[in-house]
């Protein structure tokens, strides 16, 4: 049985694992937008992320996150007068456990979070082409707001009502 819980920063080789083991058997690269090394130290500090993480036994089978406080990073994209704004990202599930609601229920659980921390909105975008990550996105109440470039990289930006 799939055990959900946050990811402790002890375990960040096991992220790490996860996203190249996850990336590099992805055929669409496009999907995802490529991880830096300060994307790494970033995830595990509590005041910008919240990581979740999907197990099985004590393996490390997908993760989730919340980047918190991003009206300044999203004000060049989308127009919104929230102060309480957050990013719901990083998502992925190794391909043997995907379709199992895995990213659904890490979805659910993080979106307990952004409430209990009383954030106003969620931003998740997308490639236009993951109908994957967008039925999840669409079964949350997420509404496209708009399709733009990202640094380079095509994206559709919904906004979800916490």
């Amino acid at each position: 049985m799939i055990k959900y819980r946050r990811i402790e920063k002890e375990e960040k080789e096991k992220v790490k694992t996860l996203i190249n083991e996850v990336l590099g058997k992805i055929e669409r690269k496009e999907f995802f937008m490529p991880y830096k090394e300060k994307d790494y130290e970033d995830m595990f500090n509590k005041s910008k992320y919240i990581i979740y993480g999907a197990y099985d036994e004590e393996k490390l089978v997908g993760t989730g996150s919340l980047k918190l406080d991003i009206k300044e990073e999203v004000k060049n994209y989308i127009d919104i007068e929230s102060k309480k704004i957050l990013k719901f990202s990083k998502y992925l599930v190794l391909e043997e456990y995907r379709n199992q609601g895995i990213m659904k229920t890490l979805e659910h659980e993080l979106m307990k979070e952004a409430k209990a921390l009383k954030y106003e909105y969620g931003v998740i975008t997308v490639h236009p082409e993951n109908e994957a990550s967008k039925k999840v996105i669409k079964h949350l109440g997420a509404e496209l707001v708009k399709t733009t470039y990202i640094d380079e990289y095509l994206r559709e930006i919904y906004l979800v009502k916490l």
